[in-house]
C-alpha cells in the first residue's frame, strides 16, 4: 500500500463537491475531506488544520477572490492546487495558473484526469519521504537469463572491495534468489523475516538479518524455507526496509526479479540508477523496449536514471550496439564482454570475479561500472566523459 494523500475538496456547489468525493472515495491511496464555502468565506484553507496534501478547488462565481486568497498565503501554507472550472473560461485558466495551480480540469471530471494529478503528487510524496543516505542501484533483466544477478553481485562486491564503500546487496527474488551461492554463504533469518519485523528493527538489530562476506560486503536474501512470491511481498514493508538500510549503508544494490509491480515498482521508483540488462537479440531488444517504456511511462523514471547494459557482448553478433542504441534512443548503452568460462567458474566456486579473475576484461569492466556510479554520485557518466558504445573509451 502506498502513502495516502490527504485531499481537501473546497467550493460552493454541493453537487459538484459530492460528485468529486464519490469519485475519490473509490481510491485506496486517497483520504478525502470536503469543505463547502459559505457566506462570505473566500479562503478555501481558512481555519483548516492540518493543511491537506492537496487542494481541489471547484471554482465558483467568486473564483477571483478564492484564487487571490490562496495566492496570498505564505508559500509553506499553499498545498498543491487543482482547479475545476469551465473549459471556456480562459481568464479563469490564466489566473489559476498564475496563482500556482498545478492543473486545471473541467467538469465532469473523470477518474483518469484526476488520477494523473494525484499520481504525480504521490510520486513527489514518495520521493520526499525516502530521503536516504545510501545510493540505491536497481538491477533488472529485460529478458530472463540475461545475467542481472551476476552483474548485481559483482557490482556490489566491487563497490565494497575496490572502492571500500559500505555496501549491502539485496536479493529481492524471494522465491528463486540464488545470490548467497555466488558468495558461498548460507542464508539465516533473511529478507522475509526482516520484512516481517521491519517496523521494530533498529540499526543494531538489522545486523542479525544480513550475511557478512569477507570482502566487507553484506548480503540480504531469503532462506530456502521462505515460501512466498514477490507479488506477496508487502510494498510498504520493502519501503521501510530500504529506508532503514539507507541509514546503515552507503550503497544499496538490489537484484530485482523480472516483475514490475508492487514492491519491485516501488524499488525502481526510489532507485538513483536502474540498470536494465539484456543480450544481443531481437527478443531481448523487444523486451528491453517494453521494460523501458514501463519505467518511463508508468513509473516516471527519467532517461538519465536508466542505463542499458548489454551483457555477453560480441562484435560478430548481427544485432550491433548501434542497432540497440537506435532502438532505445536517449538512453545510455554500455556493454560487458562475453566471458562465459570465467563467469561460470566464479558462480560455481561461490567466489566473485575480483577474487577468481581479477585481471580479466569482464572484471575490469564491472569495476569501472562501480567507479562510474561512485564518481557520478548515483548517475553514470555520459559517453562524452569516458564512455563509448563499445564499453568504455580510454581517457586521453
Amino acid at each position: 500500500m502506498r502513502n495516502r494523500l490527504d485531499v481537501l475538496l473546497a467550493g460552493r456547489s454541493r453537487d459538484e463537491l459530492g460528485a468529486l468525493e464519490t469519485l475519490l472515495r473509490t481510491r485506496r491511496d486517497v483520504g478525502v475531506r470536503t469543505r463547502v464555502l459559505l457566506n462570505g468565506t473566500v479562503d478555501p484553507l481558512k481555519d483548516v488544520y492540518p493543511l491537506p496534501d492537496a487542494l481541489v478547488l471547484v471554482a465558483s462565481e467568486n473564483w477571483r477572490a478564492e484564487l487571490a486568497a490562496y495566492a496570498e498565503r505564505p508559500p509553506g501554507e499553499r498545498p498543491p492546487l487543482l482547479v475545476v472550472g469551465e473549459a471556456s473560461n480562459t481568464e479563469l485558466i490564466r489566473v489559476a495558473m498564475r496563482a500556482g495551480a498545478r492543473d486545471y480540469l473541467s467538469p465532469p471530471v473523470d477518474d483518469g484526469e484526476i488520477g494523473q494529478f494525484l499520481g504525480e503528487l504521490l510520486r513527489d510524496q514518495r520521493v520526499a519521504a525516502s530521503q536516504k543516505a545510501a545510493r540505491l542501484t536497481a538491477v533488472i533483466n529485460a529478458k530472463g537469463g540475461s545475467g542481472a544477478s551476476v552483474i548485481a553481485a559483482n557490482l556490489a562486491h566491487a563497490l565494497a572491495a575496490s572502492l571500500e564503500r559500505h555496501t549491502v546487496l539485496v536479493d529481492m527474488d524471494v522465491q528463486f534468489g540464488a545470490l548467497p551461492l555466488y558468495f558461498n554463504l548460507t542464508p539465516r533469518n533473511g529478507l522475509v523475516r526482516a520484512l516481517e519485523l521491519v517496523d521494530s528493527l533498529d540499526l543494531l538489530a538489522l545486523e542479525g538479518y544480513v550475511l557478512p562476506h569477507q570482502s566487507g560486503l553484506d548480503l540480504m536474501a531469503s532462506t530456502p524455507e521462505d515460501r512466498m512470491t514477490i507479488a506477496e511481498v508487502p510494498e510498504e514493508r520493502v519501503e521501510m526496509l530500504l529506508k532503514l538500510l539507507g541509514e546503515a549503508y552507503e550503497d544499496i544494490v538490489v537484484d530485482l526479479p523480472r516483475w514490475v509491480s508492487g514492491a519491485t515498482a516501488m524499488t525502481l521508483e526510489h532507485a538513483d540508477q536502474v540498470l536494465v540488462v539484456m543480450e544481443q537479440g531481437v527478443a531481448h531488444l523487444r523486451d528491453a523496449q517494453q521494460l523501458v517504456s514501463i519505467l518511463g511511462n508508468e513509473l516516471s523514471i527519467a532517461d538519465s536514471r536508466i542505463t542499458v547494459v548489454v551483457n555477453r557482448f560480441s562484435k560478430s553478433n548481427p544485432i550491433s550496439l548501434k542497432d540497440i542504441q537506435e532502438a532505445l534512443p536517449d538512453l545510455q548503452v554500455i556493454s560487458l564482454p562475453n566471458d562465459y568460462r570465467r563467469v561460470s567458474r566464479s558462480v560455481n566456486m561461490g567466489s566473485p570475479l575480483l577474487e577468481t579473475a581479477g585481471g580479466a576484461a569482464i572484471t575490469r569492466h564491472l569495476e569501472r561500472l562501480a567507479r562510474s556510479l561512485d564518481e557520478g554520485d548515483g548517475q553514470l557518466r555520459t559517453r562524452s566523459s569516458g564512455w563509448n558504445l563499445l564499453g568504455w573509451a580510454r581517457r586521453a
